[in-house]
């Protein structure tokens, strides 16, 4: 089929010559189209249903919202794992699903199960939502909103109504959220003397305010030739008309809201603050469309900044912090140098081998073609151009090149030695033929060591597919290519024989050089045998000794930092803290930018209590000298363990942070997570941990989850007293709620700016205990008893500030980095002693796992552990099936060990550890290094069949494929040659796989130039294996 292909299109040159053209201008067009970012879509499919239970406790929260939600939900199809977090008033339960699952099929199931559950939720509990379809990983942007000594009211006017309403209009854009500064609110402070004088209670307030705000409608008036629409006005527009709303009358006089109250603008209380360069300011983070192009998107907000900077008030400004598209544009530059790099040193080895510069140009040339011919394969299957399909086309361009060579290289030996009348097209169709079916075969064994990665699931997965869809792409590409566009180019453009039959003297040379040392590797064939086993128990003493991880870490050029204090620190106090870390970070030179965030955002989807503060630090741009994350963070850790009151802290990177908080609701590299019923016991065995596992080497960041130890203030109410008075157990709620609390009883409409009403007691009547027992409740009877009559007050209890849950238990968690070592061995270190301990006996309730990213990579290397497997099957079956002999095909796979030792040395030379990329590069080794041995066996069984004697046709066929084989090798190396030395943002990634390669393919050509031909006599000699017409030893 392949020869009758190429035949085909030498016949329909012309054609072919369109079809490629066509081919190219559809690829430059999808390059354009194509999504950019710098991970692929990590948006796992999960859903955060959040329930709002105004001022109650974590733990009845806990127990009469978020247990029953999770009680739902675990049973719902495709569902994974349900992690909560129960806090003062809100319940935030995630739902897990499987990631091959669709959002919004997901989404779906989660509406469903919430019908059913909202009637059975306590009173007051208000309706369970969904959040927004976007998750932390669409977090892409993030700015400031700054004025020097402006009003933080002001501050957060400006980025709600002016930016983010407006911002929320911008194509692309989801979801916007504000944190700092402070909010507008018309405060209505009752006079409790006042309400007992005129005999009104707190619900009569209430109801008046709420009711006095409404429009209405008085239908329409019809007459013979007009109709007339009533509208009726009555809604509050100012602070004014709160003040006038009448309440009652007694004895025919108004009671006005004002008779009763204090009205006045004044600050919403708030559950978060944010710096910008030690200056109050709103932080402004802009999350994208799920599935949305992120490029596009920052570069839509960016053009909307620069328009509404005409529109904020004189004093104030926009100041970005984050910008997504840097790493991106970065990252994506450093990629597709290297494909050019390597594409110019592949031209380079090409033109050295072949000699003819027209050759060297079309073996070439296709290079690229074959890539937009990629790009158009992943248009059509939904890739975005990412880092990591970058990678696997630049991984491609070498396998690319490789067959080119092979395929050129062929024709043009038989051009050069072309005899009698046969013509230039004729002698490329002999060429062409020869090596078309290996070439197909070849690439066919690496289509199927690739395809079953495809279906690796997790996040691993969603990282990686992109670079085995590119590779698998670009291999389909150079197939076609080679058995249509080069013979043709070929046929075209080296038309005499006579033109061509000047030899490569320089290849002539180490021809014959080969020839003479693998001659006398025939002789020592026992030495060379011993040399290659060397090779792989060198390579398993290596193993022994690599470390491992999920991803290979990557320097985004920004540093997130965040700071835990005790759980009863006010939020005045954590910003105080946190101030004094953001000087402590602007102190190093290589920080640009602070923006510090504490506490939570009012419409945040993630529980962030105010003893949390986050420090976003951008960095300037890499300068000589400046220091890279690794040893910047170690001279910030030295500086904040200096500083007075030990406030624990952790390092990480943006993406690196939203990825895991997304994936384990944790923070940090390394999250140990304790399971158990009691909170106590739980709190006290995660601080034994700790203390087990804090002297481990590479441990860095220690920090126990502060959820427990905040202060309660208890009431309990006498139900025997509230017997005796009459009071219902919701009036005294209604006092405490309001007098405390404060309840939001409306909101005020101002053209297009909405403020909220609070009904509340002054300060003076919640400012301490005492003030609590003093508040007064009204009595049926008219008379107003004190609060501590009808109820008991215990000042001195502490109870959580948060309840993480997970899998329907209780958890804690313990949060580190691993910093100077792998990522495996340290938590294999920390399992035994936590094991050796004792603190986890059977039977007890309770247990312990690691979390983080060491979960990621257990199920992403169990899953690759299997398809290694499958991997090596399948390629048995199609070497079996394109030679025909089992024995061959089983002497080929030997190949896979030499390669693989090969690329473990390389690894354990550079430092660099067995992750997901890594061992993509190992799989990738199955497949392409078998493709010279497919072909050189090719070629030496031709000779047999031809009638030539065993040992002469080895020797033969090895000097035949010599050229091809080492050009081949070369041109593997040289292209994944500037992944591996790269040093820009986003070349760690693909550093690992290209060091398996280039290690890898150094090993295989001793292997298949010198291993290859003595094992293939010896195999043949042993099972007495012979061709028709090939001559006896």
């Amino acid at each position: 089929m392949i020869r009758a292909i190429i035949d085909l299109a030498l016949r329909n040159r012309l054609l072919v010559l369109l079809l490629t053209a066509l081919v190219s201008l559809v690829g430059v067009v999808a390059y354009d189209r194509m999504p950019k970012d710098i991970y692929p879509d990590l948006n796992a499919p999960l859903v955060n249903i959040i329930t709002h239970w105004e001022g109650m406790a974590s733990e009845d929260v806990e127990r009469r919202v978020t247990i029953p939600l999770e009680s739902l939900m675990s049973g719902s199809p495709h569902v994974t794992r349900v992690r909560s977090e129960s806090t003062t008033g809100e319940s935030i339960v995630t739902v897990e699903f499987d990631w091959g699952i669709d959002v919004y099929k997901a989404r779906q199931i989660v509406a469903g199960k919430l019908d059913i559950v909202a009637d059975q939720l306590p009173a007051g509990a208000e309706d369970p939502t969904m959040g927004p379809v976007s998750s932390r990983m669409g977090e892409v942007f993030e700015f400031a909103v700054v004025g020097d000594g402006v009003d933080p009211m002001l501050l957060r006017s400006v980025a709600d109504w002016t930016i983010k309403y407006r911002l929320l209009g911008v194509e692309g854009v989801s979801f916007v959220v504000n944190l700092g500064g402070f909010v507008q609110q018309y405060q209505v402070f009752l006079k409790p003397e006042m309400l007992h004088h005129r005999g009104i209670t707190i619900a009569e307030v209430k109801e008046a305010i709420e009711q006095s705000n409404r429009n209405f409608s008085g239908g329409v008036i019809r007459k013979p030739n007009q109709e007339f629409l009533i509208k009726g006005l009555g809604r509050i527009e100012s602070i004014e008309h709160i003040k006038n709303t009448v309440i009652t009358s007694r004895e025919g006089i108004p009671v006005f809201v004002k008779d009763v109250a204090d009205v006045k603008v004044g600050r919403m209380f708030s559950a978060g603050n944010a710096g910008f360069d030690g200056q109050e300011a709103v932080s402004v983070i802009v999350q994208k469309q799920y599935g949305g192009d992120t490029l596009k998107t920052i570069d839509r907000v960016k053009e909307f900044i620069r328009d509404v900077e005409n529109d904020l008030p004189p004093e104030t400004r926009i100041e970005p912090y984050y910008d997504q598209s840097e790493l991106i544009n970065s990252s994506l530059e450093h990629v597709e140098i290297s494909m050019v790099e390597g594409g110019v040193l592949v031209l380079v080895v090409i033109l050295l081998f072949l000699g003819n510069v027209r050759a060297s140009l079309i073996a070439a040339l296709t290079i690229p073609i074959s890539v937009l011919f990629s790009l158009v394969l992943m248009y059509i299957g939904g890739v975005s151009l990412t880092v990591m399909a970058l990678g696997g086309l630049a991984i491609g361009i070498g396998k690319m090149a490789s067959g080119s060579v092979i395929m050129v290289e062929n024709v043009y030996k038989h051009l050069q030695g072309g005899e009698g009348d046969a013509s230039s097209l004729d002698l490329t169709a002999q060429g062409a033929k020869e090596v078309g079916p290996y070439l197909f075969s070849a690439n066919l064994i690496i289509i199927l060591v690739f395809l079953p990665l495809l279906t690796l699931e997790g996040i691993g997965g969603r990282m990686f597919r992109p670079t085995v869809y590119a590779l698998v792409a670009a291999l389909l590409g150079s197939l076609i290519m080679n058995i249509t566009l080069k013979p043709v180019l070929m046929s075209l453009c080296i038309r005499s024989t006579k033109r061509v039959r000047r030899k490569n003297r320089v290849i002539e040379f180490a021809t014959r050089i080969y020839v003479g040392v693998l001659k006398l590797s025939f002789r020592l064939k026992a030495i060379v045998l011993l040399a290659a086993l060397a090779v792989v128990v060198v390579a398993g003493w290596c193993y022994q000794d690599l470390g491992s991880e999920f991803v290979p870490f990557m320097d985004e050029g920004s540093i997130v930092a965040s700071t835990v204090m005790l759980p009863e620190t006010s939020l005045h106090e954590s910003v105080r803290v946190g101030k004094t870390f953001e000087k402590a970070f602007m102190s190093f030179p290589e920080v640009e930018h602070v923006c510090r965030t504490t506490g939570m955002a009012e419409e945040s989807e993630h529980v962030h209590p105010v003893n949390h503060s986050h420090y976003l630090l951008k960095l300037r741009p890499r300068q000589e000298g400046d220091r890279g994350y690794a040893e910047l963070t170690d001279a910030m850790r030295e500086k904040l363990d200096l500083m007075p009151g030990k406030t624990p802290y952790m390092f990480e990177q943006p993406i690196g942070n939203k990825l895991a908080e997304m994936l384990t609701g944790t923070e940090g590299q390394i999250s140990l997570k304790v399971y158990g019923p009691d909170l106590e016991k739980l709190d006290e065995k995660a601080r034994r941990i700790a203390e087990i596992i804090r002297d481990i080497p590479g441990i860095a960041d220690l920090q126990v989850e502060q959820t427990s130890g905040i202060p309660l203030r208890v009431i309990t109410l006498k139900r025997e007293e509230l017997a005796r008075h009459g009071i219902k157990v919701d009036e005294v709620a209604d006092v405490i709620e309001t007098a405390l609390g404060g309840v939001e009883v409306t909101d005020v409409t101002e053209v297009d700016r909405m403020t909220a009403v609070l009904l509340r007691l002054p300060e003076r009547y919640r400012q301490d205990v005492d003030s609590v027992k003093n508040l007064l409740v009204d009595t049926p009877a008219g008379h107003r008893v004190p609060l501590e009559q009808i109820a008991d007050i215990d000042p001195t209890e502490t109870g959580p500030q948060t309840i993480f849950r997970e899998s329907r238990s209780r958890r804690k968690t313990i949060l580190c980095n691993v910093v100077g070592r792998d990522v495996g061995r340290f938590v294999e270190e920390a399992t035994a002693k936590i094991n050796e301990s004792g603190l986890f006996p059977r039977g007890e309730g309770y247990s312990f796992k690691f979390g983080g990213e060491f979960e990621s990579q257990q199920r992403t290397m169990q899953q690759l552990k299997w398809m290694m497997l499958i991997v090596g099957l399948s390629v048995l079956v199609v070497l079996f099936a394109s030679l025909h002999s089992l024995r061959q095909s089983l002497l080929l796979l030997l190949n896979i060990p030499m390669t693989l030792a090969g690329g473990i040395i390389a690894l354990f030379l550079v430092g660099q550890t067995l992750n997901v990329s890594s061992v993509i590069g190992f799989i990738a080794l199955f497949g392409i290094a078998l493709q010279n041995g497919v072909v050189l066996v090719g070629k030496i069984n031709d000779l047999r069949r031809s009638g030539v004697e065993l040992h002469d046709a080895v020797i033969q066929g090895a000097a035949y494929r010599f050229r091809p084989i080492l050009m081949t090798e070369l041109i593997l190396i040289l292209g994944v040659l500037p992944l591996a030395l790269g040093t820009t943002a986003g070349s760690e990634l693909h550093r690992p796989l290209a060091v398996v390669y280039i290690g890898g393919f150094v090993v295989a050509i001793f292997f298949e130039q010198i291993v290859l031909p003595i094992l293939y006599e010896f195999s043949a000699r042993l099972g007495k294996e012979r061709f028709v017409n090939e001559k006896a030893a």
